[in-house]
């Protein structure tokens, strides 16, 4: 299951939401088997992010996008992640998107997602909907996970703009949730994830050419390695 330990995926029925049948096999759901792939976030930096993402990656990549980033994709996305998925406005957002796109979530009555990931022991999820965003990524088996729009400051969204005054989205600081941030860079997951802008990227540190090529290279010698069993 890749390098999550204790989440694993069930399928979302939206006639029977207290149905979870377990999807036996996880890693079918990163189908091109690709080591990279962003997690887009919903900051005021995130097209300058991409920006300069794409000058960056040398390699295929997929798209993970969360809550409204979709919006500002503007090529196919793999992967669309909510943490409020129980929320009406995240299930719109999940009925406009394709349903090429594997849409994921951890909350019951989600509908319109696809795959709803539990804790073993745990009930509920504490931290951002980025947190639940890596948990998957890794769990699905990709070894470079890049933030892209994901500063975790106090630069807001892109959309504040389109808010009304009073929305509790205006002005929302994320800085408190660094406490969170700290103790995923400190841990061994932290070599597979890098972010493009903000405190992220000064905890984690920003991708190079050279660390994405990294994965390109061990995965070679991995699979020459099997091919070398076959023939022996």
């Amino acid at each position: 299951m890749g390098f999550a330990k204790g989440l694993y995926p069930t399928r979302v029925i939206a006639e029977k939401w207290w149905e979870t049948p377990p999807v036996e096999n996880v890693l079918s759901l990163n189908k091109d088997r690709r080591d990279t792939i962003i997690i887009v976030g919903d900051a005021t930096n995130v097209v300058k992010d991409l920006e300069n993402f794409l000058k960056l990656c040398p390699v295929p990549f997929d798209t993970m996008c969360m809550n409204y980033s979709y919006m500002v994709v503007p090529w196919k996305i793999q992967h669309f992640v909510a943490g409020d998925s129980h929320m009406e406005d995240m299930q719109k957002c999940a009925a406009q998107i394709p349903d090429t796109c594997m849409k994921h979530c951890w909350n019951p009555q989600s509908l319109g997602f696809d795959i709803r990931w539990l804790k073993n022991g745990r009930s509920g999820w504490n931290g951002t909907t980025a947190n639940l965003g890596i948990k998957i990524a890794l769990a699905l088996g990709y070894t470079r996970i890049v933030l892209v729009g994901v500063p975790m400051d106090s630069s807001g969204n892109w959309y504040a703009p389109l808010l009304k005054s009073d929305d509790i989205k205006q002005g929302k600081d994320h800085t408190n949730h660094l406490w969170k941030w700290n103790e995923i860079a400190s841990r061994p997951i932290s070599r597979l994830l890098r972010s493009m802008s903000g405190n992220t990227a000064d905890l984690l540190g920003k991708p190079t050419e050279e660390w994405i090529l990294e994965a390109v290279k061990l995965q070679e010698v991995e699979n020459n390695g099997e091919e070398n069993k076959k023939s022996n």
